[in-house]
């Protein structure tokens, strides 16, 4: 219904990745003691990203708000003109007055549609976060900007889904 009226459809998640890498099981010799490199870092790096048949896209940003959403959207606006977002029930999704307002501003540009409540098993996106924590986020990055690019790119290069096969 929506692609034929010109709209990207997207399904949207936030993430939060720990500076520090995660562990992760490994093969090694009976007896051996794996070690597992650490930054001693308690940060964070937060994304939200959005996949579609037409392609993924992900963004850093400081923390994950009605305004950082609002940004996203606005990049996913200027890319494609019109777009549907379909996401999860969080606060600043649906219930932000700011987000509520910027909606109402792209005059019908801008779609936000919900999942089911406490399904995040129906949002594809999880799956990409997943599919980053298993093949990125294990390794020690210097830094967070190094962190943030090699999840990005994961996620724009290498984590594929088909939309519509996903949810018939």
């Amino acid at each position: 219904m929506w692609k034929s009226e010109g709209y990207r459809i997207f399904a949207e998640d936030e993430a939060i990745v720990s500076f520090n890498p995660s562990a992760r099981r490994l093969w090694t010799a009976r007896g051996s003691k794996p070690v597992q490199l650490v930054n001693g870092s308690h940060s964070n790096v937060c994304f939200l990203g959005a996949v579609s048949d037409d392609g993924n896209h992900c963004f850093t940003t400081e923390r994950i708000n009605g305004d950082s959403f609002i940004r996203f959207a606005r990049y996913l606006l200027r890319l494609y003109g019109k777009v549907v977002l379909i996401a999860d029930r969080a606060m600043w999704h649906f219930r932000s007055r700011k987000v509520k307002k910027f909606v109402k501003a792209c005059n019908g540009r801008l779609i936000l549609w919900p999942l089911p409540k406490m399904l995040p098993e129906l949002n594809p996106m999880e799956h990409g976060w997943k599919s980053a924590r298993q093949n990125v986020t294990w390794k020690l990055f210097p830094d967070k900007r190094c962190l943030g690019q090699a999840v990005k790119s994961h996620i724009r290069n290498e984590f594929r889904t088909d939309l519509f096969r996903f949810w018939s």
